[in-house]
C-alpha cells in the first residue's frame, strides 16, 4: 500500500512539473488507481508548498455550468464546483463542458479545495 501511495505521489509531482507550450501550468493527469475506488485524497508538497489532490468517481446525477453532483459507488453524493478552466475529456480527447450529461460516469480532480481542474468521462460504473 505504501508503494502505491509513493507511486501516486510521484506521478502527481511529475505532472505538476509539466508546463504547456503556452507557458501555463497544466493540472496533473489522473493517477492510475484501478477500478475499485470512489474517493481519494493525496497530500503532496511541490516546491515546499503543500497541496491536497482530491479525486472522486461516480455517476452524474445533476450538472450545471457551475457544478456537477455525482453519486459514488458507495452511495456518497458529492457536489464538485466547476470553472471555465476545467478540462473535460472522454477517451483521451477534449470535449466541451456541455457534453457532460446526467447518467454519465465521471472522475473529477480538485486541487486545494478549488473548482475541478479535470473531469474525465469514463465507461465504468
Amino acid at each position: 500500500m505504501r508503494k502505491l501511495t509513493v507511486l501516486i505521489a510521484l506521478l502527481v509531482l511529475s505532472a505538476f512539473a509539466g508546463v504547456s507550450a503556452a507557458g501555463a501550468r497544466q493540472p496533473p493527469q489522473f493517477p492510475p488507481l484501478g477500478n475499485k475506488w470512489s474517493h481519494a485524497e493525496i497530500n503532496v508538497t511541490i516546491k515546499g508548498v503543500p497541496h491536497t489532490l482530491v479525486l472522486d468517481h461516480g455517476k452524474v446525477i445533476q450538472v450545471s455550468f457551475a457544478q456537477v453532483t455525482i453519486r459514488e459507488p458507495d452511495g456518497t453524493v458529492h457536489t464538485i464546483p466547476l470553472s471555465p478552466t476545467t478540462i473535460y475529456t472522454w477517451r483521451g480527447f477534449a470535449v466541451r463542458p456541455a457534453a457532460l450529461r446526467r447518467g454519465f460516469n465521471v472522475e473529477t480532480m480538485v486541487i486545494d479545495q478549488g473548482a475541478a481542474v479535470r473531469v474525465r468521462v469514463t465507461l465504468r460504473a
